[in-house]
């Protein structure tokens, strides 16, 4: 692992920093007031961070063509997600969405490359933002949702009602852009490619990671929160899942297809 400095480099390591002393501040109930204004801060180097990016690379649609850029925009939007988050569930997560952070930007600044590429013909469409856009939105929304229900697997049954309530909400939202992001891409293949399905790897998995979820909701229609631990493990099999689709099926020279060029 090489790290990469200026000053692309130099924006990465400074929102990682960042997240992370906002996470230790907010780890103190003391430290809530300035914990927030770090964790902002954060938020703001990573969107001056997204924002360079995006000049360099001197094209009209948001860096998101590779999975460098695609982590960048992830952690860019996880403060506005979290704030959110906090509206509708009651639950603060600050401390865990800031740590996710340095978590989600640790593959950009030592794993992938940051050379910039031409997009490809395949990619140049209406559709290329709305598309990925869903999944780096769904992706971080299950990401949180999974922390969320992590510490269902020791709470007590007091705590994890409302554990199951947040996480239960947070995933259903996930869902929603999961499954526009599916069909986005079905219908994005059918323009560039003649067929809905191509049954491409990364395909299969992002549709085996739909049902994954899909498994989530449906158990939990049926038994409620009678076994909270089944539903935090499907949960974090799900966040397994996306890692494997982003990462391994990406990356690995055992899977080639037609989104090998991401």
């Amino acid at each position: 692992m090489t790290p990469k400095w200026p000053p692309q480099g130099g924006l990465i390591y400074l929102t990682m920093a960042t997240f992370l002393v906002a996470a230790i501040l907010l780890r103190n109930k003391k430290q809530q007031t300035l914990g927030h204004g770090v964790w902002f801060a954060g938020f703001v180097a990573a969107v001056v961070s997204v924002a360079y990016r995006w000049v360099q690379t001197k094209h009209w649609y948001p860096p998101m063509q590779n999975l460098f850029e695609f982590f960048l925009c992830m952690a860019a939007a996880l403060w506005p997600l979290s704030l959110l988050s906090k509206k509708q569930t009651g639950l603060d997560t600050r401390f865990q969405d800031a740590l996710l952070g340095v978590l989600i930007l640790f593959p950009a600044g030592f794993v992938f490359k940051e050379g910039i590429r031409q997009l490809p013909p395949a990619l140049q469409s209406h559709l290329f933002v709305p598309h990925v856009g869903s999944y780096v939105a769904a992706y971080i929304v299950l990401a949180r949702a999974a922390f969320m229900a992590l510490p269902m697997l020791w709470a007590a049954p007091s705590r994890v009602r409302q554990l199951d309530a947040a996480s239960r909400q947070t995933a259903a939202m996930g869902f929603v852009l999961l499954t526009l992001g599916l069909l986005l891409g079905s219908l994005w293949g059918k323009i560039c490619w003649g067929h809905y399905w191509q049954w491409d790897p990364k395909e299969m998995w992002s549709l085996a990671t739909w049902f994954v979820y899909g498994a989530y909701f449906h158990y939990r229609l049926k038994n409620g929160v009678r076994n909270p631990r089944v539903l935090s493990i499907l949960l974090l099999l799900g966040l397994l899942f996306i890692i494997l689709t982003l990462t391994w099926i990406n990356i690995s020279s055992m899977f080639k297809g037609v989104h090998s060029y991401a």
